[in-house]
């Protein structure tokens, strides 16, 4: 099974993710790194993925305060929010 790894700046902003992506298995960690929090996401197959980058994407295009930074398969991602403000 891949993990999503979705990097968050702090722990507000990890949990609000974590929320975004409540009906996923996902899970809170503590990044390696001082001070940092991760967001861990369980997949399980491409639609899964595809419905997770899409939730990800809508929470990241309403909060309106910067990309999300991503991890897959050890290649890192960053999400912008969408231009016209509407998810994908």
């Amino acid at each position: 099974m891949e993990k999503l790894r979705i990097y968050a700046v702090s722990r507000e902003s990890a949990l609000a993710m974590l929320d975004s992506l409540k009906k996923f298995r996902a899970e809170l960690a503590v990044a390696e790194s001082p001070g940092g929090y991760e967001v861990l996401v369980a997949l399980n197959g491409d639609a899964e993925i595809v419905g997770v980058l899409d939730a990800l994407q809508q929470h990241v295009t309403q909060r309106a305060d910067g990309p999300a930074r991503v991890e897959l398969n050890g290649t890192r991602y960053v999400m912008h929010a969408e231009p016209d403000g509407q998810p994908g």
